[in-house]
């Protein structure tokens, strides 16, 4: 009796056992492996994110869009918005915002820097225009952890990068303030997915922001 189980035993952890206890045994699927780090996104034409916008303080502002890769050049993503056939959105290489259809950041806002890994920091300086306003703006970013995030998309991995700016400007809002922002960036998806955001003025209350990703279509093959 003794044998025949180390002789089960054996066979079983070889798998070479065919019997019927062989297909008791059910082998559990290998634990999917955690990010360890994330290399620039790749991005293509067709590629299509939307996204849902919610401002606490001005709720008129709350919106959903679209945003589509019509172009790609050198590293460097032109976006349409809502349908647009012309690129109102600049994306660099690492997926910072260069341009909107409101403003430019010059060089980008700097939100991510790649290889992403837990424990990383990075800081920057950036000019940002919109109209006749000009601000200068200094960002400080930490990548704190790994999370799983729900997102009406999907669930997805995601690096939790915590963040935040002080900025002077030429004119208006009294002239400096600051943010707080917690972004969580997937690499399957290629895009910040969550992010929270509270914008610091002297002269009125703090504005919180949140934008989730709804929806995403990888680029057609």
């Amino acid at each position: 009796m003794r044998q025949s189980l180390t002789t089960l035993a054996a066979c079983l952890a070889l798998g070479t056992f065919s019997g019927s206890a062989s297909a008791q045994v059910a082998m559990a699927p290998p634990a999917p492996m955690p990010l360890a780090e994330a290399q620039a996104p790749t991005f293509a034409v067709g590629e299509q994110w939307e996204f849902s916008y919610t401002n606490a303080l001005e709720p008129q502002k709350n919106e959903r869009y679209t945003q589509t890769v019509v172009s790609v050049d050198g590293g460097q993503a032109a976006l349409a918005v809502n349908g647009g056939k012309s690129a109102s959105v600049l994306l660099d290489a690492n997926g910072n915002l260069v341009k909107t259809a409101s403003g430019s950041y010059e060089p980008s806002d700097g939100k991510l820097q790649f290889p992403l890994s837990v424990g990383k920091r990075w800081s920057m300086s950036y000019v940002y225009r919109t109209g006749t306003w000009t601000s200068q703006v200094d960002r400080t970013a930490k990548v704190v952890g790994v999370e799983r995030v729900q997102t009406p998309a999907g669930d997805f991995d995601a690096f939790r990068i915590e963040q935040s700016t002080s900025w002077s400007g030429s004119s208006g809002n009294g002239g400096y303030g600051g943010t707080t922002e917690t972004e969580w960036y997937s690499p399957a998806v290629g895009r910040v997915i969550r992010m929270d955001y509270e914008d610091q003025t002297p002269r009125r209350a703090p504005t919180t922001t949140h934008v989730e990703l709804v929806r995403w279509q990888p680029a057609p093959h």
